[in-house]
């Protein structure tokens, strides 16, 4: 049948899973392959997937951060180029898209899927009280980078400065406090958040979903993704580098621990998506599990990911399965810019080409800080003004 899988493990560094994979080896029992060179095109999750389903570095199809574009500015970040997707679905694939992760949603340019679902649970508990439709979250994205999920004042602002949005946006809003308590309530008591944060149910969808071959189907897994302690004053952020008032050792050690075990769990949620698609659809099929990028704890001077291309943020894991696979990977760095040609090789020709993966040098880029760090109480604004720029890094 030729279907096709794609599972990202957003935010597993190379490291923390070979160790995993060392203790357990579930993907070895599967007959999984593993390249140990795999570089992330970027540092963060949206051009990073960007280049994942285009096969293109940020600076070529556009969908990255600069000095004054970032992540909530949804129309000047989106991703406008087609995908792998679109090849599929053009090869008469149905395709079909669960992710956790609110970037890697339709409305950041990540559309064509036959079905795509939103695993909310995420953003469900640290949003807002306030639910807006799908077709207003874009429009008042620039104001949610000023007020977050203030709601009060970002509706007084939206109010203000376009009263037909107002209407359209909170007009038609669910204002669902109790269901949000009971939800949040129920993922720290019972459920495990803030580790769990939704890969259960995205284990679930792949178990159950009726998928018509052949497929193509993308599982987005957001466990190891901060935040760790699921509270304020104790948590790590994209901003936690740029305040002045820095964490002390013993809570990044912390944070060292809890990102062991959330990577733990989403190393289980792939695993058993990878075994749930053996059993189901035999050799017969290409399974890539990987990673859009780490995480940093403290290395180099650095807390989290974004902005810099160290070694413990840029390289990740790159497991394949296929009954056709090539057991030679090619020489030099593979890079996820190179999925693209080895998913459509595999559509069109029923052979998985591990070489495909492969180029003599690879490279991981950045355009300055993802997040606006204008709105952050406590910044250290020269450090965020030294930092908010191009970085690029060749590996060879």
């Amino acid at each position: 049948m030729r279907n096709i899988s794609l599972i990202i493990m957003d935010t597993m560094r190379l490291d923390a899973f070979n160790e995993i994979e060392r203790r357990r080896g579930r993907f070895g029992k599967l007959g999984f392959g593993s390249l140990q060179n795999c570089i992330a095109p970027s540092p963060w999750t949206l051009p990073s997937h960007a280049s994942l389903f285009t096969g293109m570095y940020p600076k070529e199809h556009g969908a990255h951060e600069t000095r004054t574009v970032k992540d909530l500015d949804i129309d000047n970040i989106m991703l406008r180029k087609p995908t792998l997707v679109n090849d599929l679905a053009g090869l008469g694939y149905s395709t079909y898209g669960i992710s956790a992760n609110p970037f890697v949603h339709p409305i950041y340019g990540f559309g064509g899927f036959t079905e795509f679902v939103t695993e909310s649970y995420f953003t469900d508990i640290i949003g807002s009280v306030v639910e807006v439709a799908d077709s207003t979250k874009k429009r008042i994205a620039k104001y949610r980078g000023e007020y977050g999920t203030n709601a009060i004042r970002l509706a007084a602002r939206i109010l203000r400065e376009d009263p037909n949005l107002f209407m359209e946006a909170f007009g038609g809003a669910v204002v669902h406090t109790p269901k949000a308590a009971l939800k949040k309530f129920r993922a720290k008591f019972i459920e495990g958040w803030p580790l769990e944060k939704g890969g259960r149910n995205i284990v679930r969808y792949v178990r159950t979903v009726n998928m018509r071959g052949p497929s193509f189907l993308f599982a987005n897994l957001m466990e190891v993704h901060e935040p760790y302690t699921g509270k304020k004053e104790t948590d790590m952020s994209g901003e936690t580098s740029f305040l002045k008032r820095q964490p002390s050792e013993q809570l990044v050690e912390r944070w060292r621990q809890l990102y062991s075990k959330a990577a733990s769990m989403a190393y289980s949620y792939a695993a058993d998506i990878a075994e749930a698609l053996v059993n189901r659809y035999g050799s017969d099929q290409l399974i890539i599990v990987t990673s859009d990028h780490g995480q940093a704890f403290g290395e180099h001077g650095f807390i989290g990911h974004g902005v810099f291309l160290y070694d413990e943020i840029v390289r990740v894991p790159m497991l394949v399965f296929g009954a056709t696979m090539d057991t030679a990977p090619g020489r030099g760095f593979s890079s996820l810019v190179n999925v693209r040609k080895l998913v459509l090789g595999y559509a069109r020709y029923g052979r998985v080409n591990m070489g495909a993966l492969s180029s003599r040098s690879v490279r991981s880029e950045c355009f300055g800080i993802q997040h606006n760090m204008a709105v952050v109480n406590g910044i250290d604004r020269e450090k965020v003004g030294r930092n908010d720029r191009y970085r690029k890094r060749v590996f060879r």
